[in-house]
């Protein structure tokens, strides 16, 4: 099989990346208590970048103290931070990757049962799943969060990051403000689009002040769908990427990466991966953009990502599941193997947030594992369950 399309270098600001392959970020929950890395944050970011994938994208980075979904999730700002920061940006550099920082707040679909800290948004909601009203925030505490992003964005690229990524989607807080389902504000942060927008555009404006031109390495993370009444639809993406280009003199945005849903619709999502929505959903954006696009949702196999890059006009695929239950999977397509890959199972194991004692690990015994770990949970066998 001729992988000629996923196997081509692409050109970006920050150098070339050797193939079309992105490892999607992941939420590994594997961090000290404090937010910094740690040598199992290391070895499983390392262990993805030895996959070979083009980019590595670091998941869900909190800007904010009440900002992560868990307590052992990652942060930037605080400058006891930076040291581990800069060693994971050069662990994964060294083996051949490109590296992106995703940074995020969690927002109104916070638990503080998880986090230690209290839930807010843009306005008052309650995820049905979680069961905590969240606070509204005070123009104070906007405008505070909106330092914190521009301040991390800048942080991070001086930390080494090629990239840094806005989670723009999956109903976290920047999302929920662009969304007249979470926003419901009075004031100049709701009602109108420009008003919902407004939250975007002070990160961007206070990032590029901070440091004029930053925003050409910043990249972002769209809703494509909501999948609920008042949520987000494809045509709300031109908005965003408006905003994002509009910034470093026209020459804003470094990538975009097509999602979809919230937290309260995410059984809806599944569904749409399998009928190919979030491929469709990403050739839709390239059309709004010259920026290169990813692909991704549900890519299990490598084939799957050259068929997708023929079918649509984007120019990356973006796995992670794929690439957690076979670290090796592009080595052993590249050489002729792909009967040996260890095919995900799509059996949740590695979504830490549905289970009950947060933790992150493959079943399948060539896949990602923490370095401690108990080897009766795991399957010895797993080309019986590839087929």
């Amino acid at each position: 099989m001729s992988y000629h399309r996923i196997t081509r270098p692409l050109a970006t600001v920050a150098g070339p990346l050797r193939n079309r392959l992105v490892c999607s970020p992941v939420s590994v929950n594997l961090a000290d208590p404090s937010g910094a890395v740690n040598d199992e944050i290391l070895h499983f970011y390392t262990s993805m970048a030895r996959s070979g994938a083009g980019l590595v994208t670091i998941g869900a980075t909190s800007v904010s103290p009440e900002g992560g979904s868990t307590e052992h999730g990652l942060k930037i700002g605080p400058p006891a931070l930076d040291d581990g920061l800069r060693q994971l940006a050069s662990a994964v550099k060294a083996c051949g990757a490109l590296v992106s920082l995703q940074v995020f707040h969690v927002g109104a679909q916070g638990n503080t049962a998880h986090s230690g800290q209290p839930v807010v948004g843009p306005s008052p909601y309650t995820c049905p799943d979680i069961g905590i009203l969240a606070e509204e925030l005070s123009l104070s505490a906007i405008a505070r969060i909106e330092d914190e992003f521009a301040e991390a964005i800048v942080r991070a690229l001086a930390l080494g990051f090629d990239f840094v990524e806005l989670h723009i989607a999956h109903g976290y807080l920047i999302h929920q403000f662009l969304s007249p389902f979470f926003n419901r504000r009075q004031d100049h942060y709701g009602g109108s689009p420009d008003n919902r927008l407004r939250f975007l555009c002070a990160i961007r404006d206070k990032a590029e002040t901070r440091s004029p031109g930053c925003f050409r390495r910043v990249g972002a993370r769209l809703s494509a769908c909501d999948f609920i009444a008042g949520g987000l639809l494809p045509a709300d993406m031109k908005a965003v990427v408006g905003v994002i280009e509009q910034a470093s003199g026209g020459d804003g945005g470094a990538y975009y990466v097509v999602s979809a849903g919230i937290y309260e619709t995410a059984r809806l999502k599944y569904p749409a991966m399998r009928r190919g929505d979030y491929w469709r959903w990403a050739g839709y954006l390239a059309g709004l953009t010259s920026r290169p696009v990813v692909a991704q949702g549900g890519v299990r196999t490598l084939l799957q990502g050259e068929e997708i890059l023929a079918a649509q006009p984007v120019a990356l695929i973006g796995m992670a599941q794929a690439l957690i239950a076979d670290p090796d999977l592009l080595h052993k397509a590249l050489a002729g193997d792909e009967g040996t890959t260890a095919v995900c199972i799509e059996c949740g194991r590695c979504r830490y947030i549905k289970r009950s004692d947060l933790t992150f690990d493959c079943l399948l015994e060539p896949g990602y594992h923490p370095r401690v770990r108990d080897t009766a949970h795991h399957l010895a066998a797993p080309a019986l369950l590839s087929n």
